[in-house]
């Protein structure tokens, strides 16, 4: 009997466990698909932006104007880095 309490105590809590990693890792693929990394300055920019180019069928997303513009004059120079 204390056998079966303690492999259901066991059980219970690691499905607990498995259950909030899931849920954090969900969470790290949702947060990293939705964060773009700017080719001009490397910051961290929401998909959401105003401010994208496209160059070659891809899309690049930029934390300002001042990015986008300078990527857009020169492309290469900043997909070589």
């Amino acid at each position: 009997m204390k056998t079966t309490l303690i492999i259901c105590i066991f059980a219970s809590s690691f499905g607990a466990l498995y259950s909030s990693n899931a849920k954090e890792v969900n969470n790290q693929i949702i947060l990293t698909d939705s964060v773009k990394i700017d080719p001009v300055c490397k910051m961290k920019v929401k998909q959401s932006t105003n401010f994208k180019s496209t160059y070659q069928k891809q899309t690049y997303f930029f934390c300002s104007k001042v990015c986008k513009l300078k990527f857009d004059k020169n492309p290469e120079q900043f997909l070589k880095k």
